[in-house]
């Protein structure tokens, strides 16, 4: 490890859960082993991602100016024409944000940063397949429900969409009830 990413702890699970997600959408996938960090980057016609999943909040600030450096540096490298603009650096923790304090700016920042390439930090990402494609939904296809009978209600639609999307049934039908009925979403959770 260099001193850049020193103190950067992998989280195999986010990573391979990333890794599925992104190729089952079709993505060109590759695992990348850079100053002793693996890292997922992937490409499709329209975006080029380099995704780093990290133990801590912390670790994601310390890694997302490596891993921009990288990832940069690899574009540099390549001939990829418009999708330069369209080049995201995406980086992924299970440790969840506290409501205040200095993480929370740091992520803000990150996330609010359009040098170089596009940053998208996300913490509170659950190791399971549905949180980690919430967490890439900018980068995946929409769920598309062909089911005829969903389609003769929206509300109903709304509820296989939640699902399809890892959302528990009975908490999508409570919700979108609460919805219809005018009371706080947040009561029905």
């Amino acid at each position: 490890m260099s001193d850049a990413t020193q103190g950067i702890r992998v989280d195999d699970e986010l990573l391979a859960l990333a890794r599925t997600v992104l190729d089952d959408e079709g993505y060109a996938v590759e695992d990348v082993t850079a100053d002793g960090v693996r890292l997922v980057l992937a490409e499709n016609r329209y975006f080029v991602l380099a995704v780093v999943a990290a133990a801590t909040i912390a670790q994601i600030v310390i890694a997302e100016g490596w891993a921009e450096e990288f990832l940069v540096g690899r574009l540099r490298s390549a001939d990829i024409g418009p999708k330069l603009w369209d080049a995201y650096l995406v980086l992924l923790t299970q440790e969840r944000l506290p409501e205040r304090g200095d993480t929370t700016r740091d992520l803000f920042e990150i996330n609010y940063d359009t040098r170089g390439v596009r940053r998208m930090a996300r913490s509170g990402v659950f190791p399971r397949l549905a949180d980690v494609r919430n967490a890439l939904t900018p980068f995946v296809a929409p769920i598309e429900l062909d089911d005829p009978t969903i389609a003769t209600s929206p509300f109903e639609s709304f509820i296989e969409s939640l699902v399809a999307r890892g959302i528990d049934r009975e908490v999508a039908v409570r919700v979108v009830t609460a919805s219809r009925q005018g009371a706080d979403i947040a009561d029905a959770l």
